[in-house]
């Protein structure tokens, strides 16, 4: 699945009954201009095809009922992550909104001698009830993701691990 970027997409693969789709575009637009501050804070370039740099991209599978929301900057260590989905049931498919999920999340590559992955270093969501609600969330998390990263050096992220070099 290749992701949509948010101009190329149909916000209505998110919010399926969304009556007036420019205030929410104009929200989520603004929320895509600071994932890519972001980026390019961090040394990404906006046209670099393998690595577009930040921005809002659809998580669409063709025939799929519901799509997401990413916003996605990745350094060798860091990755900061914005998601705006549906819930799930029980046997994870999507149900049908609202509610829709909007997460943030920081996360740091594993130093230790048996890499397991990635340690979660902060997260921030919330639920909400209608697209306006949604839209507003996600510019509040890529906000605060712009935030974090610029305040605080990516050298600084190491010593938040409490699992650095865990055994």
């Amino acid at each position: 699945m290749a992701p949509i970027p948010l101009r190329d997409g149909d916000l209505r693969w998110v919010f399926p009954h969304l009556a007036e789709v420019e205030p929410v575009l104009d929200v989520l637009n603004t929320a895509t201009a600071l994932v890519e501050r972001l980026a390019a804070h961090l040394g990404h370039p906006r046209d670099d095809p393998d690595d577009p740099g930040g921005g809002l991209v659809f998580d669409h599978l063709p025939g799929a009922p519901y799509a997401g929301l990413t916003g996605t900057v990745r350094t060798e260590e860091l990755v900061f992550e914005l998601r705006l989905s549906v819930p799930c049931d029980a046997r994870g498919r999507a149900v049908r909104p609202p509610p829709w999920l909007v997460d943030g999340e920081i996360s740091i590559r594993c130093d230790a001698i048996s890499d397991c992955g990635r340690h979660e270093l902060e997260t921030l969501e919330s639920e909400c009830g209608t697209p306006t609600e949604a839209a507003g969330g996600v510019l509040a998390v890529a906000g605060w993701l712009l935030s974090r990263g610029t305040t605080v050096p990516p050298t600084g992220w190491r010593e938040r691990d409490v699992l650095s070099r865990h055994r």
